[in-house]
């Protein structure tokens, strides 16, 4: 058992002030069998009008708007989560999670390099083997493709982020029998978010990390999960105007000691509660 406090900054700038700007966040975690939110709080700058419910799979979204002229939006989400895979158990797989999605349609090449694997039986191994496959074909090079990449693309360059070394396992593995799913979270130590896959094994959802060649132990909180990135974005959204938009990500968790006895979830929230 782990527990872990969070702190997610992110704010976006724009060259000239904007307007009717909608957005949606899934920024806050929720619970599972392996995950249980102690705490949480979510600040917004500018103010606007919110909602609060869940997405197709699960997972919790915000959309929100801002509709006076801006030039800076900021969300900070901070908490405190406790992760303990002894708790894992086998859960309900969608359909979904058996079938190639927009960003991981194999193509004749993933295809062949599937084919030329020697994987076990096993379920467990057979996606630890897919796992080391993707680590030791791929080349982890920021900049060099987008969040549009798709798993095919990434795989003939050879190169990319954790999102493409996630959607190419996401393509191995249903190639090859296993229900997998795309997870975007925040990994133990400093920097952005990250993602990788969980694979549906007899004992439940299991984390596979290509990117950092090792499995998704209790340093790393979930997010979101997915067919792919395109079903859980962190943010996504529009908004009127003409204007270059920078923006910067600054991700922090930390141990926050030794576990406490369970107590009740506590929300701080300066915008109505879900």
């Amino acid at each position: 058992m782990r527990l872990l406090d969070f702190c997610f900054d992110t704010r976006m700038t724009t060259s000239v002030p904007i307007g009717m700007h909608h957005y949606c966040l899934r920024c806050i975690p929720s619970d599972s069998d392996v995950q249980r939110v102690v705490s949480w709080q979510l600040e917004l700058q500018p103010h606007g009008h919110q909602t609060w419910h869940r997405d197709g799979f699960g997972n919790l979204l915000m959309s929100g708007d801002c509709l006076e002229p801006h030039n800076a939006f900021r969300f900070i989400a901070r908490g405190r989560v406790e992760v303990d895979l002894s708790r894992r158990t086998p859960q309900p797989v969608h359909p979904a999670f058996r079938l190639s999605s927009p960003l991981t349609h194999p193509d004749g090449a993933l295809k062949a390099f599937s084919a030329s694997l020697c994987l076990p039986d096993d379920p467990e191994q057979r996606a630890q083997a897919l796992s080391d496959a993707v680590s030791a074909r791929m080349h982890y090079a920021p900049g060099t493709t987008s969040v549009a990449t798709t798993a095919a693309q990434a795989f003939a360059a050879g190169q990319g982020v954790c999102q493409d070394y996630a959607h190419i396992l996401l393509a191995l593995c249903r190639m090859n029998g296993l229900a997998a799913r795309y997870c975007c979270g925040m990994p133990l130590g400093e920097g952005a978010t990250h993602a990788w896959v969980e694979v549906a094994l007899p004992q439940g959802w299991v984390g596979f990390d290509p990117t950092r060649g090792k499995r998704a132990d209790e340093g790393y909180i979930r997010l979101a999960v997915g067919r792919d990135y395109r079903d859980c974005p962190v943010q996504q959204g529009t908004f009127v105007g003409n204007a270059d938009q920078t923006q910067l990500v600054h991700l922090t968790v930390r141990d926050a000691g030794p576990a406490q006895q369970p107590t009740a979830p506590q929300q701080t929230l300066i915008i109505p509660q879900f």
